[in-house]
């Protein structure tokens, strides 16, 4: 070593770069200066580096910042640089804490040894040989080395947010109360309780955003070795200034040995819930518990708002119509460009959204009271359901009805009748009137032979139908609201608490449910005492039929003279046959003009099909391949 590089003078580092540079160099002069005459030079040098990182902002050295946040000893120190040296400029031979021992020049004023028993905070920052004892090999944690060379910091299993003030504040007295316990400087476990996307991760940020740190994301689903993972965690958390947000929907139990094996370096930890029960116990921390409750109106326009991003569409009216959670608004947002999209462009992709779940399906109706034929009864019936679910909102608001109905304000409908004489199409009108998409369920996929898991899936389907603000559609609804029965057996207590827990949903529903049922008195009672209207749908009469014949053989379809009044007087048909048969004789019409002789045919299949006899009937000689009627 020459006499000028001896007598440096300290400086401030110029960048990264510079002081990486400075502590290979002072670690190769250390393992020069192997014989006692020459150990003040590695002195001095490790002495001038510390001077120089202090005159640099330590923000601005990662590997100052390691040294600080991890309250660092100075052999701890050497060892990371150490372990620098090594990964840059070794011989793909880790070094070894004997090595290390060996040449680190104040190991007669430090207890070296009892840093290397205690593991701490090594076990955070290097790999380690198994075994015992200082001939161990270690080299740098890859997290930790990308650290220091300034790449990205990734573990898998962990997400890193950077604290963004940007973000709306949805839920300011959580938010408050969170920082609040945060700051009380004692080992803390803050549980998020809410549903899948309602903004419990947006909440963590912010709390720890208050207090300047960021958050480190981990779904403990996918944790394997929790033993080595927690290390990891603790180490990255430590280094880049984060706090643990567990993401637990699943296994709340693997959350909990997550935070109970964390240290005290590790002061706070989230854990993020969606089930209704989370009572979490901890060994050495307090936990606390915030619960997420929906978005309001004003907090989803809020949200429609920050995603739009000054988009000129009506984010009132999206606010108002849908109850979607603030995950599903970032989706929809993000699946579809705000500013190259309109309003009905939106309402597709949450259409889209929400149309993935395999127990029910998301409908926008086509049907509107004036395509509706039927009897004058039904017709003025539907007006009246419509009336009141337009009335109900501002009548609860403004004359205090609400103090009356404080858990479920909306309206139940039940429409009984034979199969294919409108219940499924008068339902699509009720939402097409009133502004509504129609949630299908499909009761195939409701029923579960598991205990718990049919429940589990009705809860679903109101939850889904109440963030979308839709009319909620049960068909054949009798094998899913059927009557209780006499318990003999653990199915029928099984049967009957599914059936509680659906009365329990229906209760609670703030919005339209229709069931329909060609057996109306299949439904239990219990079910019919919270309904508010009940329909029934017979078989057209005549002029009704009629009606539907003209309705369902387009003017625009070529055809001859078409006798609507026989067909009406000698068939007894529902609508849904009728709209059948015409469809099936223009068919058979192919491309010459529809005539009656196509529509007996057709009407004729139709009745074999049912094994129905044909109505003897005799029609001016109609030639049916031959026969003559």
């Amino acid at each position: 070593m020459d006499k000028k590089n001896n007598q440096r003078e300290p400086k401030r580092y110029c960048s990264a770069f510079e002081h990486i540079s400075d502590i290979c160099r002072i670690i190769r002069l250390c393992f020069e200066s192997e014989h006692s005459e020459n150990i003040d030079c590695p002195i001095k040098e490790l002495d001038r580096l510390r001077r120089c990182e202090d005159m640099t902002l330590e923000t601005a050295l990662p590997t100052v910042l390691v040294r600080e946040r991890f309250a660092l000893s100075g052999f701890e120190y050497f060892c990371v640089m150490l372990g620098i040296s090594a990964a840059l400029e070794g011989n793909g031979q880790a070094p070894s804490f004997s090595e290390a021992v060996l040449h680190y020049p104040f190991v007669e004023s430090e207890n070296v040894y009892l840093t290397m028993l205690d593991g701490k905070p090594f076990q955070y920052l290097l790999d380690i040989e198994e075994g015992s004892g200082i001939a161990r090999r270690f080299k740098l944690k890859s997290f930790l080395f990308n650290f220091i060379i300034g790449n990205d910091v990734s573990i898998p299993n962990i997400s890193f947010n950077v604290f963004s003030d940007n973000l709306p504040m949805l839920y300011g007295d959580l938010h408050g109360y969170g920082v609040d316990i945060i700051s009380s400087n004692v080992p803390v476990c803050v549980v998020i309780n809410g549903k899948t996307g309602s903004g419990r991760r947006t909440l963590a940020a912010q709390i720890c955003g208050s207090l300047g740190k960021n958050t480190a994301e981990v779904f403990v689903d996918n944790i394997k070795d929790i033993d080595v993972f927690v290390g990891e965690l603790t180490g990255v958390c430590v280094l880049t200034n984060s706090v643990p947000v567990v993401i637990a929907d699943e296994d709340i139990k693997k959350a909990v040995s997550l935070a109970n094996m964390m240290p005290s370096l590790l002061p706070v930890v989230f854990i993020c819930v969606n089930s209704e029960e989370s009572r979490i116990r901890l060994r050495c921390r307090s936990c606390f518990s915030l619960k997420i409750i929906p978005p309001d109106k004003a907090q989803r326009l809020n949200i429609w708002e920050y995603y739009l991003d000054g988009s000129d569409i009506d984010a009132r009216l999206l606010a108002e119509r849908y109850r979607l959670t603030v995950g599903d608004i970032a989706e929809v947002c993000k699946r579809y460009s705000s500013r190259s999209a309109g309003i009905e462009e939106l309402k597709r992709e949450i259409l889209s959204l929400n149309s993935e779940s395999p127990i029910c399906k998301l409908i926008r109706p086509m049907f509107r009271l004036d395509d509706l034929v039927a009897q004058e009864y039904v017709t003025e019936t539907l007006k009246r359901i419509i009336g009141t679910a337009e009335s109900l909102p501002r009548l609860m608001e403004q004359y205090g009805f609400e103090k009356l109905f404080p858990y479920g304000r909306g309206l139940g409908v039940l429409f009984y009748g034979a199969s294919g004489t409108g219940k499924t199409m008068s339902a699509y009108i009720l939402a097409a009137e009133l502004g509504l998409d129609v949630m299908r369920v499909d009761l195939s996929r409701i029923e579960d032979k598991y205990i718990g898991e049919t429940e589990k899936r009705i809860s679903e389907v109101f939850q889904k139908a109440e963030e979308n603000n839709c009319l909620l559609f049960f068909d054949e609804a009798d094998s899913l609201f059927a009557k209780r029965t006499d318990v003999s057996d653990s199915h029928d207590r099984h049967a009957n608490a599914q059936t509680a827990h659906l009365l329990q949903k229906m209760e609670e529903y703030g919005g339209i449910v229709v069931l329909a049922t060609n057996l109306e008195g299949n439904i239990d009672p219990a079910f019919k005492r919270r309904l508010h209207f009940t329909l029934e749908f017979l078989k057209p009469d005549t002029a009704a039929r009629a009606a539907l014949w003209r309705k369902f053989i387009p003017e625009a379809l070529p055809q001859e003279e078409i006798d609507f009044e026989f067909l009406a007087n000698n068939f007894d048909l529902s609508p849904a046959e009728i709209k059948w048969a015409a469809l099936s004789a223009a068919v058979c019409a192919e491309s010459s003009p529809l005539s009656m002789r196509h529509i007996i045919s057709a009407l004729k299949y139709e009745y074999e099909k049912f094994g129905l006899a044909f109505p003897n009937i005799g029609y001016k000689k109609i030639n049916l391949g031959g026969a003559l009627i």
